[in-house]
């Protein structure tokens, strides 16, 4: 065994913007007021998870050979015996991701999505239902993945973590990557960081709004109390990704009623 090159850079780069805006939405999401200023960057924060996301879902495609969902061991009894063999020893080593990270990662890709439609809007009042359960789901998610990179750690005393930095991991000579695509990881970086400072440039604090670049949506980030109660709830203002608000909104809605 030896240290073979199994993430390109591109991968990497998305594995920390994704995990690096997505911990930030959270965060603020279950942490400061919805009332304050700083809330809006919750769902800001968030459409930068979903635009690094829909980048992970071209590289599933047309990426690096460990990053293809193709390659993603999801076979229901392969996940089983991975997950008993992690915990009662014997279990199979994976070069690239592991059935459990495979099942993990794919539940968040499906999660944050939901949150922004749900937190948008876009699912009306059945949305704003969802949107704390998907926002809990998404952290136990966060969390199980958390676990299994810790416990991969003592277990195997290798730090897998250190992998999403350097690229490497233990493997066999001959399995690992030919090249870390740096002009493919340049691209990205030049267009994902010209589409965020697009959306950050389109975000309008007054009015609690931002129009996607590229798409033209407009879309509410949250309750603007600039705005009079009908405008609030309009399009789904009141309804914000992954924040675990929508109780306390709907109480504001009925005192502004009042």
């Amino acid at each position: 065994m030896s240290k073979i090159l199994v993430w390109d850079l591109p991968v990497r780069l998305f594995h920390w913007t994704f995990a690096g805006s997505l911990s930030g939405a959270m965060a603020i999401g279950f942490l400061v007021d919805d009332d304050s200023p700083l809330f809006q960057f919750h769902m800001l924060l968030g459409l930068v998870a979903a635009f690094a996301l829909a980048g992970r879902l071209v590289l599933g495609v047309v990426g690096s050979r460990y990053n293809r969902f193709s390659s993603l061991p999801l076979a229901p009894g392969e996940v089983v015996a991975y997950l008993v063999g992690s915990v009662v020893g014997g279990a199979k080593r994976y070069i690239g991701h592991n059935p459990g990270t495979a099942v993990v990662s794919l539940a968040m890709f499906a999660l944050v999505p939901l949150l922004i439609a749900s937190g948008a809007g876009w699912m009306g009042g059945l949305g704003e239902e969802l949107h704390e359960g998907l926002a809990i789901a998404l952290l136990v998610a966060i969390g199980a993945h958390l676990v299994g990179i810790a416990w991969h750690t003592v277990r195997h005393r290798e730090a897998i973590a250190l992998s999403m930095i350097t690229g490497r991991k233990d493997g066999p000579e001959g399995e690992g990557l030919k090249s870390a695509r740096p002009v493919w990881a340049l691209a990205m970086l030049i267009g994902g960081g010209a589409w965020v400072a697009a959306l950050f440039a389109n975000h309008n604090t007054a009015a609690g709004t931002v129009k996607l670049p590229l798409l033209g949506t407009v879309v509410s980030l949250g309750e603007n109390e600039g705005a009079e109660g009908g405008e609030e709830n309009e399009g789904g203002a009141g309804k914000t990704v992954g924040g675990g608000k929508s109780g306390e909104r709907g109480k504001h809605g009925e005192k502004d009623d009042d």
